[in-house]
């Protein structure tokens, strides 16, 4: 056969290999998207791993054959090949591995029910499959990795000490999700002070977003050691506790009613509050300027309490101001006995005019 013909066709299929490899994505892209209605965690997965191999397969398969081809090239043939092989194996790894580290995140959140990602579970999969990729990869092609286990034991243990912190901080997230007390998309509170949303926890941290909206980064470790409350263990809603005070004078049944009536209303005019809670009030402390008591309503999630404050806040005072209910000013009043001369309560050498 002719040489340039040979030439000519080496490079051919060098080049056809990438172009088919490209074809075959779209047409996976496109067909994905067609059923992407269904939206089937196992339909999602397989064009996934078909996306990612068409690519490195196709171009792979056709630099195997243009090498195949009595080019004259000065190359060992079984090099070649154990070079190919090599790179097939690791491109089914890396697939391989996107494909474990998706089916674990998928079945995490369908057994926790959480929104949030969880990037440690995900990146401890696709570190454990690609080793264990390579390693296959190197057994492949003839490279004895008994040796290298032995080293790699060795140097892990060197890192082991090297890297005590990181390693603590990457076991304490494995045991803050194992655990389930916490997850992803809960509202916690550190007794340090820090509040909010868990956001993700990594290999190294644990992400928190405050109400405002900023991240607060806090250690695997640190985060494991603290005292926290979860609101949303047990559930989700909670009792919200406002403080009111009202005048000596006042009839507390009739506070206790009116009171009872505006916090129905704000709960159930509110989607903040629930309208078939029934709030509470309970009188606990006679106060130096009046009567104080505690009104308990109820609420769906924790950020949800400010708003369902304020509005029976607003409400209660209205309501109280057309019922003629007294709020007291914080003021002391002394009472003196007639019989008593006010100057006799003076300090010595004072005296009254």
């Amino acid at each position: 056969m002719n040489k340039s013909l040979i030439w000519a066709l080496a490079i051919g299929f060098a080049v056809l290999g990438p172009l088919v490899g490209i074809a075959t994505r779209r047409l996976v892209d496109r067909i994905a998207a067609k059923t992407s209605a269904r939206n089937l965690a196992v339909h999602r997965m397989a064009f996934g791993l078909a996306r990612d191999l068409a690519m490195p397969l196709a171009a792979l398969t056709g630099l195997l054959i243009a090498l195949s081809l009595p080019t004259g090239l000065p190359f060992s043939p079984h090099a070649v090949h154990q070079i190919l092989e090599a790179a097939f194996m690791l491109a089914i790894t890396y697939a391989v591995a996107r494909l474990a580290a998706e089916v674990v995140t998928t079945v995490a959140k369908r057994i926790t029910g959480i929104s949030g990602s969880v990037s440690l579970f995900t990146t401890i999969t696709r570190v454990v499959v690609f080793v264990l990729g390579v390693l296959i990869t190197l057994d492949s092609v003839g490279l004895q990795i008994t040796p290298l286990l032995g080293a790699l034991g060795i140097g892990a243990l060197a890192i082991a000490l090297a890297l005590e912190g990181t390693l603590a901080n990457l076991f304490a997230g494995v045991h803050i999700l194992a655990s389930k007390t916490v997850n992803p998309g809960d509202f916690v509170k550190l007794d340090s002070g820090e509040a909010g949303w868990v956001h993700d926890v990594n290999w190294r941290t644990t992400t928190i977003q405050d109400i405002p909206g900023n991240f607060i980064i806090v250690p695997n470790r640190k985060f494991a050691d603290a005292i926290l409350t979860n609101f949303h263990r047990p559930e989700q809603d909670m009792a919200v506790m406002v403080e009111v005070s009202t005048g000596y004078d006042s009839d507390l049944e009739h506070v206790e009613a009116v009171t009872l009536e505006v916090a129905r209303n704000v709960m159930k005019e509110l989607d903040e509050g629930f309208a078939g809670a029934d709030p509470r009030v309970r009188f606990h402390t006679f106060g130096e300027s009046g009567i104080e008591f505690r009104v308990v309503l109820r609420t769906r999630q924790y950020e949800d309490q400010y708003l369902l404050i304020s509005e029976f806040i607003k409400a209660l005072h209205r309501r109280y101001r057309q019922e003629g209910i007294a709020i007291p000013y914080p003021v002391r009043t002394l009472a003196f006995s007639p019989t008593d001369d006010p100057r006799f309560l003076l300090p010595a050498g004072l005296h009254t005019p």
